[in-house]
């Protein structure tokens, strides 16, 4: 069954929430009402063509086929604003919500997303409605993304995290801290000014997450990143647990803020203090 598919007639009870990662810095989300969201996928390989980036990852999910209600794009790269999705989508997908930093609005307009249908989401900057609750915050991507933003979210009950592509800065992690995230998604990269794995578990930790997850990793040749290190580091004690997902896997979160196969497995327990 394609993710498509597999993702469109999944079930989710009050509660919970799922989580697939789509590679590189994409997840697809879904809660209990069917509202779907969708932060920075990447779905193409328009790198190679703008930039000489190949694609070595494969695209499990086809443009055509993301309808989600909500798309949030941290910057305007190409591996987070796909430019060979964004049309597609906002031709085939008219009630979906693009949320982003001015840089990414203007493209937006630029590429014939109605006004309507677009948000501003920049640094400090609130979207609400009655199924998530989203706010930018500081992503430090310096000269090559001036407004790069983070994303924290609730939806379905729960908090998350998401880093975008981000420089370590531990004021940053202590203000992530104050929203008291279940999860957080972490660039790991460790090149062209992000986090590497040993700064990204770091970030994790002083975010007072439990569930620590690496993105943003081995899409292209000259990205680095090394998911094993980060998970390694914070199997070294603490209240952080790491979680490594398959390109296209599916966990769920359930209400009582545990990571668990669609089946219902546990599969990290956070330990009582």
């Amino acid at each position: 069954m394609e993710l498509a598919e597999k993702f469109r007639h999944l079930k989710i009870s009050p509660g919970e929430l799922a989580v697939c990662w789509l590679g590189q810095a994409g997840f697809l989300l879904k809660d209990s009402c069917e509202n779907k969201l969708v932060i920075d996928p990447y779905l193409t390989n328009c790198g190679e063509r703008l930039r000489g980036f190949k694609r070595l990852s494969p695209v499990l999910l086809k443009p055509k086929d993301l309808a989600p209600d909500y798309y949030i794009i941290t910057h305007l790269h190409f591996d987070h604003f796909d430019y060979d999705t964004v049309p597609l989508v906002i031709q085939q997908s008219p009630g979906t919500l693009f949320l982003g930093p001015t840089s990414c609005q203007d493209k937006l307009l630029e590429l014939g997303a109605p006004p309507e249908c677009i948000r501003s989401l920049n640094r400090d900057e609130n979207y609400r409605d009655d199924a998530v609750k989203v706010r930018g915050i500081l992503a430090d991507h310096g000269v090559m993304s001036p407004d790069a933003i983070g994303v924290l979210l609730e939806m379905g009950g729960h908090r998350l995290y998401f880093s975008g592509d981000t420089a370590f800065h531990k004021t940053l992690f202590q203000e992530v801290a104050l929203f008291k995230p279940d999860v957080a998604m972490i660039s790991i990269n460790g090149r062209f000014g992000n986090m590497n794995a040993l700064e990204g578990a770091r970030a994790a930790v002083l975010s007072g997450v439990k569930y620590g997850i690496p993105c943003h990793f081995w899409t292209f040749a000259e990205h680095g990143g090394d998911p094993g290190e980060f998970c390694q580091r914070l199997r070294g004690g603490g209240q952080c647990q790491p979680l490594c997902f398959r390109q296209g896997e599916i966990q769920i979160l359930n209400e009582s803020n545990q990571i668990v196969h669609p089946s219902g497995e546990l599969l990290y327990r956070k330990e009582s203090a």
